[in-house]
């Protein structure tokens, strides 16, 4: 096993803590679950929620179960406690995604940064989008604010662009006219939907904000694989993006697909290996894949995928501790694959140091921060 316990974490992937802690266990389990609000008892049956709990109760001193875990960390500062989970599991930034949860839900990100990490913010271009919906704007006033909003994003502070269109039509992205867009808006308003739903709308949306994207290097997140039960897992594989990465739009636009894609972490790390503008992210805390999982995931990308363009997150969803729990699982599951590679004779001890070092702060760095 290659030693990474001492290498800096970059989260290249996360959302804020929540600014009020989990009062009860039902409310602690819904960050860590993926199916439905009145069904997150269930995610006491998942394997890596049970690890999860026994570590967090080790690290608070107090009984290895939900109950005792929430009534431990319920009246957590939630500053506090995210300098503190950051400063023990070494973690030195974060990139955020600042789409969810809502802003009025959320540390400000004055609070965050206050906690001594850095941060590399996201705008989440639905939510933004569905924002501007919300207030009843006609399509073409709709489409002169969202612009605006994209053009400005580098100099209102953020370091990249967002998008959930995996979760609404999928990741086939295709050119839609603007005529077939404000239709589709029009429906949306009929139907009383607000948010950015219908595939014309998502695909118009996004593929608009890539000319700015590449203009002020702002790499684009892109949900792919496992998430949420309102998305078709059938329609989120990554190999999906080949049409938008062969538009004119995508050109010189560094695009980062998450969560290893799972359970398509193999097609994942091949766009990795044949497009020098994607990156693979893999998460390792949510969604809850346990050790075997993990393992298999770093296998795949390191197998297929180019070195210099994978990078490790925790995907947290509101709780500071699945920051340092993605970091620990992180280190642990690339440190193990890494191993076997030297074993094999494939890297050398040195490079597997040192692409360790790259995965788990170093690509990030350099693709969030600007940094050599």
């Amino acid at each position: 096993m290659v030693d990474l316990s001492q290498v800096p974490f970059v989260d290249g992937h996360m959302h804020p803590p929540l600014r009020v802690r989990p009062q009860t266990v039902e409310e602690y389990r819904w960050p860590w679950f993926e199916g439905l609000p009145s069904e997150s008892a269930h995610v006491a049956e998942l394997v890596p929620y049970r690890w999860a709990i026994r570590q967090i109760a080790d690290e608070l001193g107090c009984a290895a179960d939900e109950r005792a875990v929430v009534r431990a960390t319920r009246e957590l500062d939630p500053m506090t406690w995210l300098a503190t989970v950051c400063e023990r599991s070494q973690t030195v930034a974060l990139v955020l995604d600042t789409g969810y949860p809502p802003p009025d839900e959320s540390l400000p990100l004055d609070q965050i940064r206050a906690a001594g990490v850095e941060l590399a913010p996201l705008l989440r271009l639905e939510a933004m989008a569905g924002d501007l919906i919300a207030e009843g704007l006609g399509f073409a006033d709709l489409i002169e604010r969202y612009d605006a909003a994209v053009d400005g994003a580098r100099a209102a502070g953020y370091a990249g662009l967002k998008s959930i269109a995996a979760y609404r039509s999928g990741l086939a992205i295709r050119r839609w006219s603007a005529d077939e867009a404000a239709e589709a808006l029009a429906r949306q308003r009929a139907a009383g939907i607000t948010r950015v739903q219908e595939q014309a709308l998502v695909d118009f949306l996004l593929l608009r904000a890539l000319p700015v994207a590449r203009r002020d290097g702002l790499p684009v997140q892109l949900h792919a694989g496992y998430g949420d039960r309102d998305l078709d897992l059938r329609l989120v594989n990554p190999l999906h993006l080949r049409g938008m990465l062969a538009s004119e739009e995508a050109a010189g636009v560094h695009f980062v697909v998450l969560h290893a894609a799972w359970p398509y972490v193999r097609e994942g790390a091949f766009l990795t290996a044949v497009y020098a503008n994607v990156t693979l992210d893999v998460a390792a805390c949510i969604p809850p894949l346990g050790h075997a999982a993990l393992l298999e995931a770093w296998r795949c990308a390191l197998a297929v995928g180019a070195v210099n363009r994978l990078h490790a997150s925790s995907d947290a969803a509101g709780l500071p501790e699945q920051i340092a729990l993605g970091a620990r699982r992180a280190r642990s599951t690339l440190g193990q694959v890494l191993g076997e590679l030297v074993a094999s004779g494939e890297l050398s001890a040195g490079e597997a140091e040192r692409d360790g070092e790259a995965i788990l702060s170093g690509n990030s760095r350099r693709l969030y921060f600007g940094e050599r």
